[in-house]
């Protein structure tokens, strides 16, 4: 029971104290179709920037808005152009996204790739009736790869961009969207080895400074209690498969607003998740005492 009891996250306290909330909190709704048309001017600019990503931060986005708030909020469109500008912008990256296309199907560099992508894809959100015809996001994996092959593909991105699909559900524009994804590092963490560690080596300090008794029970167990096997996968996916998609998302838009912060600066929404993380730590840390630190039984509390 130990076990199965840290498969799924679940909220302990869904109404927090107001002592312990932001003032604003409850001030803010769900960005509906009607609010978000108020923050469009005549030309189809965003107006008042920081106050939408403020009401994005705080009350989220409504999903049948989402396609198309989304790109805004992931550098594929800048809030200053015009929709007149913004069609022109899309014509533009779609006849860039055919060529990327072009380049792939007369390179054997996808092949060495697309074994490792088939994998993955088939088991990315087997639920979601989007992907049960032919709605992949394998072009798209597979075109990144090329796009930008210092990176290529790695294991977790495919979780990535199926939201990103199921949402924006245009093949050219997921692909600029999750290129603006990883490229601005919106996440906590890009799906690479060095990027990665960096940021359990935070957690590793968060512990050490939140939870000292937990962070000293893994130190005692060696170098594997230290990797920190169990909660890899909330870093790498953004808690994706912790939560159900409504939370989940909501969790993402939170970030990718960029309240508060300048654009570029990624430091304040690595902390959310890194904070998320030591929480979730303390909530299940008893677990691990239990289980020991074995690495095929740590990985099934992931």
């Amino acid at each position: 029971s130990s076990l199965s009891s840290c498969m799924q996250f679940s909220i302990r306290r869904p109404t927090l104290p107001s002592a312990e909330t932001h003032p604003e909190e409850r001030l803010y709704r769900r960005l509906d179709v009607t609010t978000w048309l108020r923050h469009l001017n005549h030309n189809g600019q965003v107006e008042e920037e920081y106050k939408l990503r403020k009401a994005i931060f705080f009350g989220g986005i409504d999903p049948s808005i989402r396609g198309e708030v989304w790109p805004f909020l992931l550098h594929y469109y800048s809030c200053d152009s015009s929709s007149q500008e913004r069609e022109a912008w899309r014509l533009q990256k779609r006849s860039e996204y055919h060529h990327i296309q072009q380049r792939r199907s007369h390179s054997d560099f996808w092949r060495k790739v697309q074994f490792t992508v088939d994998k993955d894809v088939v088991r990315t959100d087997r639920s979601n009736h989007f992907f049960r015809g032919e709605n992949t996001p394998m072009c798209v994996l597979l075109n990144y790869a090329v796009f930008n092959p210092e990176m290529g593909y790695c294991q977790g991105m495919s979780d990535l961009v199926a939201p990103l699909l199921t949402e924006v559900q245009d093949e050219s524009d997921t692909f600029w969207c999750f290129v603006g994804l990883m490229e601005n590092t919106i996440f906590i963490s890009s799906p690479r080895d060095e990027d990665m560690e960096r940021q359990l080596m935070y957690l590793r300090e968060l512990l050490r400074l939140m939870l000292p008794r937990f962070h000293q029970h893994l130190t005692q167990l060696g170098e594997d209690g230290l990797q920190l096997l169990f909660c890899h996968r909330w870093l790498l996916l953004c808690f994706k498969r912790e939560f159900p998609d409504t939370e989940a998302l909501r969790m993402w838009e939170a970030c990718w607003a960029h309240y508060q912060v300048p654009s570029l600066h990624q430091h304040t929404h690595s902390n959310i998740m890194l904070y998320m993380a030591l929480v979730y730590t303390e909530q299940h840390h008893h677990v691990v005492h239990g289980i020991g630190i074995h690495r095929g039984t740590l990985s099934c509390c992931t």
